[in-house]
């Protein structure tokens, strides 16, 4: 072969080395960018995981504390379940409600702002002109069931510490709640004494002393127990009033209260709802008819939800 040929070999061989160079680095460059692009969405996954996972530890604290009816408040979903992820508390509330109301047919809703009972308490808050809380900050969890799931039948009381204590209790905490709403929010300690007595629950309430089941339905927001003592320097004794609790706003809310109400009288008709309806301050409205059967347990689907 002529030398002439041999030279061109290498050069030939040469060129598509150099060109192939800027080729590799160009494509290293291009894998580079689309590697920044996805770059974004392989961070995210992470993330998205972990909110997962802050969701259903969320999902557990929540059913732990309303087992025992504690308020679940958003600085313990800080502390126990977010840890150093506090700035995720609404993406990580949000997957949790959608997975209790998905799963476990609940929703955690808010509990409304305690209100000023007092005159004292109103004058405070007009002197120091601070802004009115639009929230609690604390949350309970309630049913997202359908009426016609919500019947005694289907949703029976805990078993823990026992079905007939936790229904007896369910059934007591309603009633004080009842007489409450029913005296404009407000009963004196000798009114519910004596309401109490009539119904012989002065005493005993199931198989513990009555005084001890007011305090743990103080202890679960069920009620608020308000006592004036006499200025300084003034005889006089102290007055005490019960009021009606968070809890039971959310939890019983005046349509359990038209609900029970209508189930002790039995018979009803418009003179009884007119009454009613007077009694808790709202407008007339129609005639609920006598429940029967399973039926009384969702005769609660009255319009004093809309009073809330």
């Amino acid at each position: 072969m002529p030398p002439s040929h041999r030279r061109r070999r290498p050069a030939e061989d040469e060129e598509p080395e150099e060109d192939a160079r800027p080729r590799r680095r160009q494509n290293r460059n291009g894998s580079d960018d689309e590697l920044d692009e996805s770059g974004d969405g392989m961070d995210d996954n992470p993330n998205q995981d972990a909110n997962n996972q802050l969701a259903k530890k969320l999902v557990r604290y929540a059913i732990s504390c309303e087992y025992s009816r504690t308020p679940i408040r958003r600085d313990g979903i800080k502390e126990r379940v977010l840890g150093n992820q506090g700035r995720s508390f609404r993406k990580v509330f949000e997957l949790a409600q959608k997975q209790l109301r998905d799963v476990w047919g609940m929703e955690l809703r808010e509990l409304p702002v305690r209100e000023k009972m007092s005159l004292q308490e109103k004058r405070q808050a007009m002197k120091s002109g601070s802004q009115v809380k639009t929230g609690s900050g604390a949350y309970i969890l309630t049913s997202t069931l359908p009426e016609p799931y919500r019947s005694a039948s289907i949703l029976k009381p805990s078993k823990v510490p026992s079905e007939e204590d936790e229904s007896t209790y369910a059934a007591f905490y309603t009633l004080v709640v009842s007489l409450i709403w029913l005296s404009a929010g407000e009963l004196s300690e000798q009114k519910l004494r004596r309401y109490l007595m009539r119904l012989n629950a002065d005493q005993n309430v199931s198989n513990e002393k009555t005084d001890v089941t007011m305090k743990k339905m103080e202890k679960h927001g069920y009620v608020i127990k308000k006592v004036e003592r006499p200025p300084l320097g003034q005889d006089g004794d102290q007055m005490i009033t019960w009021h009606v609790g968070p809890r039971a706003k959310e939890e019983i809310g005046l349509d359990g209260v038209m609900g029970m109400v209508r189930e002790v009288y039995g018979d009803w008709d418009q003179d009884l709802e007119k009454k009613l309806r007077s009694s808790l301050g709202l407008k007339a409205g129609p005639v609920v008819a006598e429940p029967s059967g399973d039926a009384r347990e969702a005769s609660s689907d009255g319009d004093g939800a809309e009073d809330e």
